[in-house]
């Protein structure tokens, strides 16, 4: 809440100071509104109105896109209102029938429109175009050249459409200077709406039967384009045999089951027989492939020799228990052992040779060992080709999926092409019946009435509304020379910007500025002000030395400084004004006093104090003048013959105020800095700049902490300051 006060009392402050301004540009505006709100013309409004239906088909928009299929909706023709050739032919329209005393209002049906626009308002029948028989005619009657196109801003009427949402209802204003001709106007532009509809509409279904009837028929067009997805259609089934996925997969599952089914059974049998081969086969190696008589037992050769046999194995045995295998005599046993059976051997293959037969079982087991290999070989072909077929038959159930896209894909192809050709039809018929019947979509609901009374210029609302603007410009404008002047506005504003506290202001003095003491007691009582305030703001310190500068030349340090120590010598104390501007001293001509001698004398040392110190026509007030301008104002300010004098001039004198060159622009200020007690900067509202005080600050800002005690504003208007004008009958006439 302060703070919201706290910008409208700187808004006050701004629109106060720019006042003149801001009085000018209010007055501007709101003269200039006067002028234009009752030096124009009247204007008077008619309106009509037209209903537009949203059709139920689609038709052919070739004005906009070439080819292509849209609606046609109320929000078009309200926006085809806006169009040039629309407002030339309701200029055109409302030029006839002023001319041939045409009443529009008569023509409300479409039974009426129709002769209207191709008969009366063009003059001859059956022309290919209307509307340019309409405009050239018009043309001719205002005596232009047909084939230049009007100017919009030479029409007499103005034409405006607005579109009522969700009822399909268009209201046409038209505003003329002649109530006649915005009834003629608004009731040409409803007219209009209506017949272009109709033959717009017309032109459309004419466009869409064209264009339909290529897209069915032409070469490449939606019949063949249906007939060749069938013929691929056909073709796939054919050659792949293959109408349905599930139907496909169930079948090749079945096939999967019985061949698995089939391959374990052949797997049990090839294994049966494997096994049975194997029993055979080791049969068959233990049987012998023939047999030997039974006479070659029974020969008495082999008999003796068995005989011999037995006796020769039982000594060896009965030698074997009393003799180890060493023994001579069981080595001799051994031999004749072995010389028997060698000998029974060769006896028995000899009669062997002569007596040996086939073995029966032995053919009968290599038989069945023939027959066992021949089955394992066959068993193992039918499990070969078993395995193929298998995997051919899931290879089949791996290629369904691929089978399914392609027949999903021409099936999804001709449904597409089936629905557009269905699609079409349907358009086409619509398109046709629409052709033949010859009707549009829009009709008149309400004529417009001649108006009574003017809609423009509006006195009250315009000069309400320039009273505003002009008021939300002017302060716009004051606002704007605030950013743009940058210099201070205010003693107020300076104190905020520069944080600093504001010790008084002195008022602008119109004569008397020049002399040694004022005169007017205004002036006077500001110094007062400043000298008791001064003495508060040192809040019990001892305050000797006080140093007087500014942020800029001629924002009057000088004059402040001069009648500050005439105000504080009034009080009884004895001051010294010591001219410690060097470079621009202005001190000595308050009293008429030569420049020299002085500071700059006494510090190089051709003369002494005593000699250059002036007394004053104020008493208890002393001046020491700058003395001749050096070149090198700052190196004598830092010598220590300154730095003496001035402790002299302390055990002198009890004030000490030094007039010093601008902070911002020159050393001196800081130098002389550290040998006073107090700073003082002097500023003037509206002559010194905010970045040289601000820049002027932040150099104060870095001397010793605790000096500076705070600012004057000079040249302030009285009427600012504090008022009085009960007190002081010159300040009262002078505010009158």
């Amino acid at each position: 809440m302060y703070h919201e006060r706290s910008m409208l009392v700187h808004l006050a402050d701004i629109l106060r100071r720019r006042r003149v301004y801001v009085a000018s540009c209010f007055a501007l505006v709101l003269l200039g509104t006067a002028v234009v709100t009752f030096t124009m013309s009247p204007v008077y409004r008619a309106k009509a109105i037209v209903q537009i239906e949203q059709p139920s088909g689609f038709v052919l928009r070739t004005d906009v896109f070439g080819a292509g299929f849209t609606r046609t909706v109320p929000q078009e023709q309200a926006e085809m209102l806006d169009t040039y050739p629309y407002r030339s032919l309701v200029d055109s329209i409302v030029i006839i029938s002023e001319k041939e005393g045409i009443l529009l209002s008569e023509y409300k049906t479409s039974e009426k429109i129709r002769p209207l626009f191709e008969q009366i308002l063009c003059g001859t029948a059956d022309s290919p175009d209307i509307e340019g028989c309409i405009v050239a005619r018009a043309a001719r009657i205002e005596g232009r050249n047909p084939s230049v196109p009007k100017e919009e801003e030479h029409f007499d009427q103005d034409i405006q459409g607005r579109l009522i949402e969700d009822t399909g209802l268009i209201e046409l204003f038209a505003e003329a200077e002649s109530p006649r001709r915005a009834q003629d106007a608004a009731n040409a532009a409803a007219l209009t709406v209506v017949w272009q509809n109709e033959r717009l509409r017309k032109e459309e279904a004419r466009n869409t039967v064209r264009f339909i009837r290529n897209q069915l028929e032409a070469p490449g067009g939606v019949k063949q384009q249906l007939a060749e997805a069938d013929e691929k259609l056909a073709s796939f089934q054919r050659e792949k045999a293959f109408l349905d996925a599930n139907e496909q997969i169930r079948a090749l599952m079945l096939q999967v089951v019985e061949l698995s089914n089939r391959r374990w059974q052949g797997n049990l049998r090839l294994t049966d027989l494997r096994t049975r081969l194997a029993a055979t086969r080791q049969q068959l190696g233990q049987e012998p492939s023939t047999l030997v008589s039974p006479t070659i037992y029974e020969n008495p050769t082999v008999q003796e020799i068995k005989k011999q046999l037995v006796t020769a194995e039982a000594d060896l045995l009965a030698l074997q228990a009393q003799f180890t295998d060493e023994h001579p005599r069981v080595q001799s046993a051994v031999a004749r052992v072995e010389a028997l059976r060698e000998k029974l051997r060769q006896e028995a293959a000899r009669i062997e040779s002569v007596q040996r037969l086939p073995n029966p079982v032995y053919q009968e087991l290599y038989k069945n060992v023939a027959l066992l290999s021949a089955d394992i070989v066959g068993q193992e072909a039918q499990m070969r080709a078993l395995e193929k077929t298998l995997s051919d038959v899931r290879q089949q159930m791996l290629a369904v999926p691929e089978l399914e896209k392609q027949l999903t894909q021409l099936l999804r192809q001709r449904q597409a092409l089936e629905k557009r050709y269905l699609f079409l039809m349907e358009r086409l018929q619509e398109a046709e019946l629409t052709q033949a019947v010859k009707l549009g979509n829009a009709r008149v609901v309400e004529l417009a009435q001649l108006p009574g009374k003017r809609v423009k210029p509006r006195r009250i609302l315009n000069m309400l509304m320039g009273t505003i603007l002009g008021a939300l410009l002017a302060i716009g404008f004051a606002l704007l020379l605030e950013q743009i002047d940058r210099r201070v506005p205010s003693a107020q504003q300076a104190s905020e910007w520069l944080k600093a506290p504001l010790l008084g202001s002195i008022p602008a003095l119109r004569d008397g500025a020049e002399s040694p003491i004022l005169n007017q007691p205004v002036a006077v009582e500001a110094f007062r002000n400043l000298r008791t305030t001064l003495r508060l703001s040192s809040q019990g310190r001892p305050l000797r030395a006080l140093m007087v500068t500014s942020p800029s030349p001629g924002d009057g340090k000088t004059f402040v400084s001069r009648h500050l120590a005439v105000g504080i010598a009034q009080s009884g104390q004895r001051v010294l004004l010591l001219d410690a501007d060097l470079r621009l001293p202005m001190q000595h001509r308050f009293e008429g006093l030569p420049l020299s001698p002085g500071l700059t004398n006494v510090l190089i040392g051709e003369s002494r104090l005593d000699e250059c110190l002036r007394h004053t026509g104020v008493d208890n007030l002393w001046l020491l003048p700058a003395g001749d301008v050096p070149a090198n104002p700052t190196e004598l300010l830092e010598s220590a013959r300154m730095e003496e004098i001035l402790a002299q001039l302390r055990e002198r004198y009890d004030m000490l105020i030094m007039d010093v060159p601008p902070v911002q622009m020159f050393a001196d200020a800081r130098v002389l800095a550290l040998h006073c007690d107090a700073i003082l900067m002097v500023l003037q509202p509206g002559a010194t700049l905010r970045d040289a005080a601000l820049h002027a600050m932040e150099t104060i800002h870095t001397l010793p902490e605790g000096r500076f005690v705070g600012i004057v504003a000079n040249r302030v208007p009285v009427s600012t300051t504090n008022s009085y004008g009960p007190y002081y009958p010159s300040v009262r006439r002078r505010g009158s």
